[in-house]
């Protein structure tokens, strides 16, 4: 295959996007994960030191979208395929967890 080919075929692939958008979206997506953790962690803290409890169901929201992001990296990468299938099991677990305890079904 001609440089010009491939070139061709990266760009039908990656619909008009060139490399750099590419990796600036998925970083734009990863530090927003981390933002959206950070934030959630400093509410759980803040609802225990207060006394307030905590709200599964909000964070059950945040468990969900990593057991997706992690189980879609499983999916699509070979590169550590075996660590993000675990890790998107763990979330999923702590997902199912969290959707029981805010319907009061265990603990």
């Amino acid at each position: 295959m001609k440089k010009e080919e491939i070139l061709e075929a990266s760009k039908r692939e990656n619909k008009k996007k060139d490399v750099y958008e590419i990796e600036v979206d998925s970083k734009a997506g990863q530090y927003a994960a981390i933002s959206m953790l950070l934030l959630a962690f400093l509410f759980f803290t803040y609802e225990i030191v207060t006394g307030k409890g905590s709200n599964p169901a909000f964070y059950s929201l945040i468990t969900t979208f990593n057991t997706v992001i992690y189980g879609y990296k499983a999916i699509k990468l070979s590169k550590n395929r075996k660590l993000n299938v675990f890790t998107s099991i763990t979330w999923g677990l702590l997902t199912v967890i969290l959707f029981l305890e805010y319907f009061k079904v265990i603990f």
